[in-house]
């Protein structure tokens, strides 16, 4: 397994000093090897839309071991974040989309009782938004 610099050839320089500490933490993240990543790397990378294309296996997995899977943030995390990618990248990953289409279908009970509604219907919103502009 090799890092997300590595595997998009593109390496950052390292600043004198870092505007704030999510660009820091961004940094370092894409320097670890993806397949040694925390849930809440994996979270807080999917979250800024950076080497999500490489990690969003790793990341699926992790929701079939656990839909709840957590960060640092809340149960169900992970999931909210892979929730918020864009139409685009699902049209290009369509067999990822697949997959979290039917894991979000399979855990929607535990998500409702877990996230509540609330949160279960944006999910499916952004499922359903991104599915018709496949059509």
């Amino acid at each position: 397994m090799k890092s997300i610099e590595h595997l998009e050839n593109d390496y950052w320089n390292e600043p004198s000093e870092f505007p704030t500490s999510l660009v820091e933490k961004c940094y370092r993240y894409r320097k670890i090897n993806i397949g040694e990543l925390t849930n809440e790397q994996l979270r807080l990378l999917i979250s800024q839309h950076i080497g999500t294309e490489h990690i969003i296996g790793i990341a699926l997995e992790k929701l079939e071991w656990n839909i709840l899977t957590e960060g640092d943030f809340y149960e169900g995390d992970l999931l909210v974040a892979i929730s918020g990618l864009p139409t685009e990248f699902w049209n290009k990953k369509e067999t990822e989309f697949r997959t979290f289409k039917n894991l979000v279908e399979r855990n929607s009970e535990l998500i409702k009782s877990e996230l509540g509604e609330k949160k279960f219907d944006r999910i499916n919103e952004k499922i359903k938004a991104s599915a018709q502009q496949r059509l």
